[in-house]
């Protein structure tokens, strides 16, 4: 395992969490931002660290309302807007940027993630080395629709009755109501889980908690954060809830290179390949992992990791 480096750095008004994976100097530096909203996944960078290897500096920051952030900040600071969470993202970029003495940085967004990272490469493309998305949301309303019918095909095929009632038990999905879609949203999402990898595939609750308590960055306070997250990131749901991608122009001045699980139920490949084609950058590139599902570097960290390798051979061909 590679050494690491923790600290809390104060941004917009509040102590930031940041995990440091340092590599050789003069390393693209790749900031990872998770998805949620609060859903930190600082705790299984161990893992990632040993799939990635020396591709990168990466470094993992336990948004605003999340993780180790959301513990030192206590009631302060509590995550309010999408625009927000940028302002707190440009804070860190900056940071890094001084930090490593990098005029650019590499942006790797995992499902909300993916929504920041996005709306931050079109935002401020002289920052951003390049954007990669995975997991990548481009309409919440879409995405559900688009999974709620998979499912229904899923369970048919698997002759699964009680899953059958459950959909139907959800009645037109999604419902444009954004707080009738949240509570609906976990009886989905569990049904979902049965036919999508997690983290630790096919290990449960109590295998992600092992990998999770083997994390050199794991504290027991940590698990709170986890009880937290509902309630603390409510508003960030809600306005999730009408996010579209396709809103906004797709012109990117900076690479854009997507990494994609094939068997993804939650933002399914279709979609983002339709946005995809829309986008008109200086390069971009589209890596589907077949099996994979929406947590794919967890799932398939081998796969992940030479997609990975792929998109930093092209940061040295475009520089030479």
């Amino acid at each position: 395992m590679h050494p690491f480096e923790e600290e809390y750095v104060p941004v917009n008004g509040i102590r930031h969490f940041l995990l440091h994976y340092p590599k050789t100097p003069g390393t693209p530096v790749l900031l990872y931002l998770h998805g949620g909203p609060g859903i930190f996944e600082s705790l299984f960078a161990y893992q990632l660290d040993k799939g990635w290897g020396d591709l990168f500096t990466q470094v993992h920051w336990d948004q605003r309302g999340a993780g180790k952030t959301l513990r030192i900040n206590k009631r302060a600071g509590m995550p309010e807007t999408t625009g927000q969470m940028l302002d707190d993202l440009h804070g860190i970029v900056q940071y890094l940027q001084q930090k490593y003495q990098a005029e650019k940085i590499a942006l790797l967004g995992h499902s909300w993630g993916s929504i920041l990272g996005s709306l931050y490469a079109l935002r401020h493309p002289e920052n951003v080395l390049c954007y990669i998305g995975a997991g990548q949301v481009i309409s919440i309303m879409e995405n559900e629709r688009a999974g709620y019918q998979k499912m229904r095909e899923l369970a048919r095929k698997a002759g699964n009755q009680k899953h059958l009632q459950a959909l139907e038990k959800l009645g037109e999905y999604p419902p444009s109501d954004p707080e009738l879609l949240l509570k609906r949203l976990p009886a989905m999402r569990k049904i979902q889980e049965a036919y999508d990898n997690g983290p630790v595939s096919g290990s449960g609750l109590g295998g992600m908690l092992k990998v999770i308590c083997r994390s050199p960055s794991f504290r027991w306070g940590d698990l709170a954060s986890f009880l937290r997250i509902m309630q603390v990131n409510h508003p960030l749901h809600l306005q999730m809830a009408s996010f579209d991608l396709f809103q906004f122009p797709a012109h990117y001045q900076t690479p854009v290179h997507y990494i994609l699980g094939g068997a993804d139920n939650i933002t399914p490949v279709p979609l983002s390949e339709a946005y995809f084609d829309t986008i008109d950058a200086p390069q971009k590139t589209i890596a589907v992992i077949p099996d994979a599902g929406h947590n794919l570097m967890y799932e398939k960290p081998d796969a992940f990791a030479a997609a990975l390798r792929r998109v930093r051979e092209t940061l040295y061909s475009r520089s030479g």
